[in-house]
């Protein structure tokens, strides 16, 4: 009776221990599970940043081949030099830009496995893309600094002077070469670089871009305590005139205002550093409709700075 029931303790233990064992059985394969998941996600960050990184060091090459192609496209044309761009390094974002989300644009259609876009794809999604990221920048631009650095008025079908039929084709035909020449040409390239060369690369190129923005946008913001101390100069000198000026003749008055008016502006330029000089110089007109007279002076301040640059 004792050895039965003996017998009977030593199964349920049996079946406790092995329940015991399976139960342990399932908690490592859960932990294998989660090791799994981690490495994974670890992994796929890595990944991720690597895409970031090796986005970005294609942003600012991009950029600097659009930098290179209107630089000398407007050098010819005018026959003098003209560093374009809203940067004073030889980059323009806006080309980078649109060169970069192209680039993405063909890498996810790759990655879903759809089918190829077309040559006339391409060309309408390219001329389509320019002129909404072109109409986007001048607004913001315009609506940061006042200020703008290209227009399109004198252009037919031109929106705003933003934008224009001309170079929305002509864009379109730049997104035929990105897509079958200058994009395969840079992933290729690519490749062959080390990850970690492309995450230090992109991480200089950052900061060389950050201290080039930081750097243009104060200079630009600047300029409107000059401006100010200019209209206080034109404002004290033409009280003393029009109370010394017994015939008040307002065309008299206005042509005395537009003449000193210049030279204050030419003088205020003399106390300019060469980073607002060289930032004022790229901006192509000023649109102040609601500060006719600041528009004024801004427009008199690039022109002083382009004469002494002459001289």
């Amino acid at each position: 009776m004792n050895f039965h029931n003996i017998n009977k303790k030593f199964k349920k233990l049996s079946v406790l221990v092995q329940s015991y064992r399976n139960f342990c059985d399932k908690i490592n394969a859960l932990q294998k599970s989660a090791e799994g998941i981690c490495c994974r996600l670890r992994k796929k960050k890595g990944e991720n940043n690597m895409w970031l990184s090796r986005y970005f060091v294609w942003f600012i090459l991009y950029s600097f081949m659009g930098w290179a192609f209107e630089t000398l496209y407007c050098t010819v044309t005018t026959g003098k030099w003209a560093n374009r761009g809203f940067l004073y390094g030889p980059i323009c974002p806006i080309y980078g830009a649109g060169a970069v989300a192209i680039s993405i644009l063909l890498e996810w259609l790759q990655g879903v496995q759809l089918p190829e876009l077309q040559w006339w794809q391409v060309y309408l999604i390219s001329a389509a893309g320019s002129a909404v990221l072109e109409f986007v920048t001048s607004w913001t631009l315009e609506k940061l600094f006042h200020a703008y650095w290209w227009d399109y008025s004198d252009k037919p079908f031109n929106l705003q002077g933003r934008i224009c039929l001309e170079n929305t084709l002509l864009f379109g035909i730049a997104g035929l070469v990105i897509v079958y020449l200058i994009y395969p040409f840079v992933r290729q390239i690519s490749v062959g670089v080390p990850n970690i060369a492309i995450e230090a690369l992109s991480l200089v190129l950052m900061a060389v871009l950050a201290s080039d923005l930081t750097l243009t946008v104060s200079a630009l913001t600047n300029l409107n305590q000059t401006i100010q101390e200019v209209e206080d100069r034109v404002q004290l000198y033409m009280e003393q005139f029009v109370e010394e000026l017994t015939e008040k003749r307002q065309d008299r008055i206005e042509e005395e205002r537009v003449r000193i008016s210049r030279h204050y502006t030419w003088k205020s330029t003399e106390k300019m550093d060469w980073t607002k000089r060289s930032a004022l110089k790229r901006v192509a007109g000023f649109r102040r409709k609601d500060f006719e007279r600041q528009g004024e002076k801004l427009s008199m301040l690039r022109e002083a700075i382009q004469k002494r640059v002459k001289k």
